[in-house]
């Protein structure tokens, strides 16, 4: 099943290009702001580049104490970026569904994107509120949990006992937010197939939907994110064995980043279709199922 949604993920390559654009343009101008900013306040010299290995926080405050005024409004800039680059991909999945029902083009992505956008924008809402609630019920189960344990050790918590703590509700956290995560790409299926407006109630039927389905839905989810985060592994390591010390090394980092920009981007799209494809097999095994019942009745 993997396999097969890859092979037909990566088939779909102009679509791939289009998202790969769509990911790149709105960073590239402050990318290029911000290079171009840090050249101007070093003189051009690549000595903070230089620094970068050896990188600890002094160097920051000092560059930022003599350079702070120029790359502030750049690093809010990028934050107005990473908005932007969210409200794309929301924007882009109506036309990524589309797209494997009908065939990809240009014009067909950019309606169908267009015409899905504000209920996958609720779904996005949704999304949000369940994260946030899960993560305040988390946080306040922690502090009880450091709580209880401290009165019954009859010692004060240490600061070993609070980093356990802290790790043990960061992991319920992480799976919880998968969980959340996964049903919201679902329900983006179900409000696609189904053509409904309301995301609260297409947000709950996923729920139930991937419950009752666990392994073929939420344990492929979690395999996908285990090979997204080997993949950000990978990227790090080999980043760390870039010293930029010449512009060509600068460029080849700059090749690195792009091919794990374009990984990212095949990663998304393969697994929307692994939740498109899953939806429908299920959907044709339960309706085979029930065909020869609903006959002999």
């Amino acid at each position: 099943m993997l396999a097969q949604t890859l092979t037909i993920t990566l088939r779909h390559w102009p679509l791939l290009v289009l998202l790969f654009l769509l990911a790149l343009l709105p960073a590239l101008p402050v990318t290029l702001a911000f290079f171009s900013t840090l050249n101007s306040e070093a003189a051009e010299s690549l000595a903070p580049l230089q620094l970068l290995p050896g990188f600890n926080y002094t160097v920051f405050a000092d560059f930022m104490h003599v350079h702070g005024h120029a790359v502030w409004p750049l690093i809010r800039a990028g934050w107005w970026t990473s908005v932007l680059s969210l409200l794309l991909g929301v924007w882009a999945k109506g036309g990524i569904l589309y797209s494997f029902s009908n065939g990809f083009s240009a014009v067909t992505f950019w309606q169908s994107a267009t015409h899905y956008f504000s209920r996958n924008l609720r779904l996005l809402g949704v999304t949000a509120l369940f994260a946030s609630l899960w993560l305040l019920l988390l946080i306040t189960v922690g502090l009880l949990l450091g709580t209880l344990l401290a009165e019954a050790l009859d010692d004060p918590f240490t600061e070993r006992g609070y980093v356990a703590t802290g790790a043990v509700v960061l992991l319920l956290f992480g799976l919880a937010l998968a969980r959340i995560l996964c049903t919201s790409q679902y329900a983006s299926v179900l409000l696609f197939a189904t053509d409904q407006q309301i995301a609260f109630r297409a947000y709950g039927q996923s729920w139930r939907f991937v419950g009752q389905h666990w392994l073929a839905t939420f344990g492929r989810y979690l395999l996908l994110i285990l090979i997204g985060t080997g993949l950000f592994g990978i990227y790090f390591l080999a980043e760390s064995l870039f010293q930029a010390h010449s512009w060509l090394l600068i460029v080849l980092l700059l090749l690195l980043q792009q091919a794990f920009v374009c990984s990212r981007v095949v990663l998304t799209v393969w697994s929307l279709r692994i939740a498109f494809d899953t939806t429908r097999q299920i959907d044709t095994l339960v309706s085979q199922h029930r065909t020869p019942y609903s006959a002999d009745k």
